[in-house]
């Protein structure tokens, strides 16, 4: 069993390293990509229930971009369920072009 926890917690770091190494923290009033680990809740659920909005109509399996509208908004996210909250600017600039 712990075999097995070992490898998905590999693989989430696989997974999420091309993500990591094009983002940093987001700020208030910019867009987040707002990642849900893959057993957990949906990244669209996390960011309705946080009370914020979807950037874009796209979603990828766990994750989902949000516009942030203060300094709070991370903490809820966190709160509701997020994995991770990385800046989303550069993301959203790849699926946009």
């Amino acid at each position: 069993m712990a075999n097995v926890v070992l490898f998905l917690i590999a693989g989430a770091v696989v997974i999420s390293s091309p993500v990591l190494l094009l983002s940093g923290r987001p700020q208030p009033g910019g867009i987040a990509l707002v990642i849900s680990l893959p057993w957990g809740r949906d990244a669209a659920r996390v960011v309705d229930d946080a009370g914020l909005q979807q950037a874009t109509l796209q979603r990828a399996p766990m994750g989902v971009l949000a516009a942030l509208t203060d300094t709070k908004s991370i903490d809820r996210l966190y709160e509701n369920g997020a994995w991770m909250v990385v800046d989303g600017r550069n993301i959203l600039e790849l699926c946009v072009n």
